[in-house]
Order: structure tokens, then C-alpha cells, then sequence
């Protein structure tokens, strides 16, 4: 399965469904079962403002926390960015050129699964056991 690191409170926001796009610099044409890992790097004081204005708490660090859905990649617009709400402009880097990553959460983890991350996309061999 694909994998991808995120920083906290971004990867519990998708949970919590405060962020149902992930934006990047640079575009994938990957679409499918995403695993969310959580990076190990703790926050820093603009992420614990973030966190604390959402009310985010128990924040899980290196460990696949959900399994998304990769549905869309779609480069940034003016008019699409006008069109989101406050929350994914919290959560993201919404500038035209840039790429929103559609995901649908499929499943989140009851047993987060520790794991080391990696940049950019990379694999993890997940057994249905281990999703739990």
C-alpha cells in the first residue's frame, strides 16, 4: 500500500474530517488506498496554536493512524481556492499551481501502527490483520 507523512495536527485533522485535501508543491497521478502516517517531529509553536484553536488533543507520532482514499489530484485555481472552507485553509497551503490531493477516509485505526516515514509517497506492506 501506498504511505505518506504528514505532520500533526494535519494527519488528525483528516480524522476529525477538518482536512479532506492534502496540498503539495508537485502533483501525483497515484490514485487508491493511501496509508496516513504520522511523522515523529513534535509540534512546533504554530502547530500547537493550530491544534489548540481546533481542540485537537491525543496526537499519536509515528504511527499509520488511517487509511485514505486517493481520489484526485487538482491543481490549485483562484476559484478553487475561493471555494474552500476555513478549516482546509487552515490546514494546507492553498496557492495557485499548487496541488490539492482529494481524500475520503476509509478506515481509522483503533491500533495506530508504528512505522518509520519517509518523504514523498513510499510503500508499507499492511496485512488486512493489521488494520484493524
Amino acid at each position: 500500500m501506498k504511505a505518506f507523512t504528514l505532520y500533526q495536527p494535519y494527519a488528525t485533522a483528516i480524522i476529525l474530517g477538518l482536512k479532506k485535501y492534502e496540498t503539495r508543491s508537485w502533483a501525483t497521478s497515484y490514485r487508491g488506498p493511501l496509508a496516513i502516517h504520522t511523522s515523529v517531529k513534535k509540534l512546533s509553536p504554530e502547530l500547537k496554536k493550530l491544534a489548540k484553536r481546533y481542540n485537537i488533543t491525543n496526537l499519536e507520532y509515528g504511527k499509520i493512524i488511517v487509511i485514505c482514499e486517493l481520489q484526485d489530484c487538482i491543481e490549485m485555481t483562484d476559484e478553487i481556492i475561493k471555494r474552500q472552507p476555513i478549516t482546509e485553509k487552515d490546514f494546507g497551503i492553498w496557492t495557485p499551481g499548487r496541488y490539492a490531493w482529494k481524500l475520503k477516509v476509509l478506515k481509522i485505526l483503533k491500533e495506530p501502527i508504528p512505522a518509520r516515514g519517509y518523504q514523498m509517497l513510499w510503500n508499507i506492506d499492511l496485512a488486512e490483520k493489521d488494520i484493524k
